[in-house]
């Protein structure tokens, strides 16, 4: 449904005009990579939305379509599920706690009705954890990355790239210069902001649909200087998903359409990896930059070695 309601919302864009793109059309040479199956999918509803590792070694799932969120230990094995309606993004944060975009379903990406997005916390280390309201007033919070202070930016798909500050209250100023959902100029030539990531002092977001399979770079000091910094699928439209920082200038980026595209933002160079599933999110393993652990529609977790 929420690819649905991305791909008429990226054709009525389309119909707006053209815009430029960041670089050259050209398809990207396939990755040497492996790739497994790491866990199986446990539900036809099990749609794994996000992913990341805690403190612990413990690999996090957020199942938007059963509302939850998983906890698997080292050897993969389930060990405890929170409730956590629509989740989206997960993401370790200030003092060790995981944070939890909440709200992450199509209705809330509609431009109409109440805020009703949040993010929400859990404190990965608690023998029985639950999940504690923490920001409110979100549309459809998808991407979430923090900074060194201690702020959040979240990839919201209805109103865009938005800051919280620590106490989890929107930083206004901040967000009305920072790039919007449906807002058509020349870097933001799609709709739907989705993923979030951050590499020293720039954020990195995705459009869920692009002209062009868009990435965009997001100044932390100066949100209103956006700028374009990769085209993953042009001269095609792209159906852009999450994204990771796996090195200095270096991002993995998923689309629904079943590519890992490991890209290089300094020297705009990308390789892609097709795993056969529409992909949703991605992160590295610790420790191990090459060993990337991918969530997908299907419900399974993927193991991309580079």
């Amino acid at each position: 449904m929420r690819r649905i309601l991305a791909l008429m919302a990226a054709l009525a864009f389309g119909a707006i005009g053209s815009v430029a793109v960041a670089g050259p059309a050209t398809a990207a040479p396939t990755c040497s990579a492996t790739v497994r199956t790491l866990i199986p999918s446990p539900s036809p509803t099990g749609w794994a939305e996000n992913l990341t590792y805690d403190a612990a070694g413990n690999l996090w799932v957020t199942r938007s379509l059963d509302s939850t969120v998983a906890r698997y230990d080292r050897n993969n094995r389930l060990t405890a599920t929170v409730p956590v309606t629509a989740p989206g993004a997960i993401r370790t944060g200030p003092r060790g706690k995981l944070y939890v975009t909440s709200g992450n379903s199509a209705t809330n990406m509609l431009p109409v009705g109440p805020l009703t997005g949040t993010i929400v916390t859990i404190d990965p280390r608690a023998p029985r954890p639950v999940a504690k309201p923490w920001a409110r007033g979100l549309g459809m919070p998808n991407g979430l990355a923090f900074d060194k202070a201690g702020n959040a930016y979240v990839s919201d798909s209805r109103l865009g790239v938005v800051r919280l500050k620590p106490n989890g209250s929107i930083d206004r100023r901040w967000s009305a210069a920072a790039p919007k959902n449906v807002a058509p100029t020349a870097t933001v030539n799609g709709t739907g902001i989705n993923g979030a990531a951050i590499d020293g002092d720039t954020l990195y977001v995705t459009l869920t649909t692009s002209l062009t399979g868009r990435v965009i770079a997001v100044p932390l000091a100066h949100p209103e200087r956006a700028r374009a910094v990769a085209d993953l699928t042009a001269p095609l439209p792209g159906l852009v998903d999450d994204l990771a920082v796996i090195g200095p200038s270096k991002l993995a980026v998923t689309t629904t359409l079943g590519q890992l595209y490991v890209v290089n933002v300094r020297t705009g160079s990308s390789c892609a990896v097709n795993v056969g599933a529409p992909l949703t999110a991605v992160t590295a393993t610790p420790g191990d930059p090459t060993r990337l652990v991918v969530a997908s529609e299907n419900g399974t977790v993927y193991v991309v070695r580079l």
